[in-house]
């Protein structure tokens, strides 16, 4: 059933991307959708559970669709994506303590909402600034090297996440956007929220580099 939903979902996106995709030739700067393919790297961690640095490596793939507003308002594009993203955490084995070492992976659906605001940084020529809030689903999660049968009864399925980026057109069909991610919520669920594993609480934190396909100049 969740799946059949995802497929519709994924289909209803896709079908509005390609539609913004046809008429953004007519109208490039003000008042017209554009549609733009994304895939990216993330490295991250889930902070509270006893795994530090940014040493889980990820990725995100997905669709960006925005409007571009006029220049007399605070942002000048209102963007939202809709992507598949990896997300986790990884400790490697201390002798020194004999703790073991554990690998959480984390996969899962991301909708974000965002506003741009474009600004000139002078020699390196204008660049976006945005700020968005992500809404997260989680489809799976996984551990390796460890072992731990209730890992995925332990975390919520829905949560929020705040990202900030910094991006700039690099070439005629390529934007590249440097972001940072942090949960708004524990990622845990209530139930696990008081386990005394994770007494700090569990919040995603990534960064990442991502890359945008342009079909307009």
């Amino acid at each position: 059933m969740r799946r059949k939903a995802g497929i519709r979902l994924i289909g209803t996106l896709t079908f509005f991307a390609v539609s913004c995709l046809q008429g953004q030739g007519e109208q490039e700067k003000v008042h017209s959708f554009y549609g733009r393919p994304l895939m990216g790297i993330l490295a991250s961690q889930i902070d509270g559970d006893q795994a530090s640095g940014y040493n889980k490596f990820g990725y995100q793939v997905g669709m960006a669709t925005g409007y571009r507003l006029s220049e007399k308002k605070k942002f000048d594009v209102i963007e939202m994506q809709f992507c598949m993203v990896q997300r986790g955490s990884r400790r490697a084995f201390d002798p020194l303590t004999m703790v073991n070492a554990f690998h959480i992976k984390a996969r899962q659906i991301e909708l974000q909402v965002a506003g741009i605001r474009k600004v000139s940084a002078g020699r390196l020529g204008a660049i976006d600034l945005l700020g968005g809030i992500r809404f997260t689903r989680l489809l799976k999660i996984e551990e390796s090297e460890g072992y731990n049968p209730g890992i995925a009864s332990d975390f919520s399925q829905n949560g929020l996440i705040l990202q900030f980026a910094v991006g700039s057109r690099v070439s005629k069909v390529l934007d590249l956007r440097l972001h940072w991610d942090y949960s708004v919520l524990s990622a845990l669920s209530q139930s696990a929220s008081y386990n005394l594993f994770y007494p700090t609480g569990v919040y995603h934190n990534g960064v990442g580099l991502t890359a945008l396909i342009r079909f307009d100049n």
